[in-house]
């Protein structure tokens, strides 16, 4: 029996949320010992051996869960993931793949996976809690979702030097202790520079220093005609500003998805982040600000959360203090609303000597 076989038999304590697996791979020995494992412990499994196979079979096997590689012919692991978000948005989905590249991990989770293993899977017991973190969300008290409960669960002192290595090399030990990685993984996350809706365009800019952790934006178009977003100073918290702003970044995501296309709610939004980071180990206050346009009234508004801003048109500028950092009851800012949009805006932002951010919307005549 092989080092991998022999991990996979090992015995484990029966789990509490047991449920169906979808495992999607193209690799035959890997999926009957992962089939093997996950029936072991009291899942039932369905297989697909790529991505279109198992859209095909996702209806009728209504999974609790998928597990997929990335590296697969005729549907790829990303576009499945992709499809599952459109056609089944409250399905996770963890990946295992063989990958070590920061901007394919970022791109899986734009996606929306619930977690990103590395193959080989090095002991078999890692997907096991993965899973079981996965599964046990929905009744989590404290309502984390995503990758969140995953990596501020994670318990450092239940793992000795060997399973170190082994985690995934992206996990917030790792990014704490790897500025590099950190700030590639961070930068990899930003969205793309310019985009439309509609007649109205989005484009931003951001210079940063190459020395410290970035400045993260990120912002969805709403089908009520509204655009939210959130900026994220990562450097803002010596212990944990990794940490802080992925789960800044998990909670805005959740948040969206769970509006179905309503107004979005800033202080509602700021409550769940906060509510998350007081739950989640490793997070700590970090500078930020979160914002949401109107396009249809033509206004914005924004709720700082320790980020100083500026918002301008073609009739006048208006300054919003940062106050309260995120994590340290931001709530009590003074929120600033309805701020004229007229046919352009632009926000910016500079933090002196380390990064410069702009961004306009602006209305283009057809």
């Amino acid at each position: 029996m092989s080092k991998t076989d022999s991990q996979a038999a090992v015995a484990m304590p029966q789990k509490q949320h047991c449920g169906k697996i979808m495992l999607v791979d193209d690799d035959p020995v890997f999926r009957t010992i992962t089939r093997n494992y996950l029936e072991a412990i009291g899942h039932e499994v369905v297989e697909a051996s790529d991505g279109l196979e198992a859209l095909k079979m996702l209806s009728d096997a209504e999974p609790d869960l998928v597990l997929c590689d990335l590296a697969m012919p005729l549907l790829t692991g990303m576009e499945f993931t992709e499809e599952i978000r459109v056609e089944y948005p409250s399905l996770p989905v963890i990946v295992i793949s063989a990958t070590g590249e920061m901007a394919e991990v970022a791109k899986a989770l734009r996606m929306g996976v619930k977690d990103f293993l590395t193959k080989p899977l090095s002991d078999y017991r890692h997907l096991g809690e993965a899973i079981e973190e996965v599964l046990e969300d929905n009744s989590s008290s404290c309502e984390q979702s995503d990758f969140v409960s995953r990596w501020f669960r994670l318990d450092d002192s239940e793992l000795d030097e060997t399973q170190e290595e082994q985690e995934l090399h992206w996990h917030l030990q790792h990014l704490q202790q790897n500025p590099n990685a950190a700030r590639e993984l961070l930068t990899a996350l930003l969205p793309e520079k310019d985009s439309a809706i509609g007649a109205w365009r989005s484009s931003y800019r951001l210079l940063q220093s190459a020395s410290s952790l970035p400045l993260v934006f990120d912002y969805t178009w709403l089908m009520s005609g509204q655009i939210a977003f959130y900026l994220v100073d990562a450097s803002s918290s010596e212990k944990g500003g990794v940490a802080s702003t992925l789960l800044v970044r998990a909670m805005f995501d959740d948040y969206i998805r769970r509006l179905h296309h309503n107004s979005v709610d800033l202080k509602d939004l700021a409550r769940n982040v906060e509510k998350g980071m007081h739950c989640a180990k490793g997070a700590f206050p970090v500078e930020a600000v979160f914002g949401g346009i109107d396009l249809s009234e033509g206004t914005l508004s924004i709720l700082p959360a320790g980020l100083d801003c500026r918002w301008e048109n073609a009739e006048a500028h208006y300054n919003v203090a940062g106050a309260n950092k995120l994590g340290e009851n931001c709530l009590s800012n003074f929120m600033t609303k309805d701020l004229p949009l007229l046919n352009s805006g632009k926000l910016t932002l500079n933090r002196l000597g380390a990064s410069s951010f702009s961004w306009e919307i602006r209305l283009v005549s057809t």
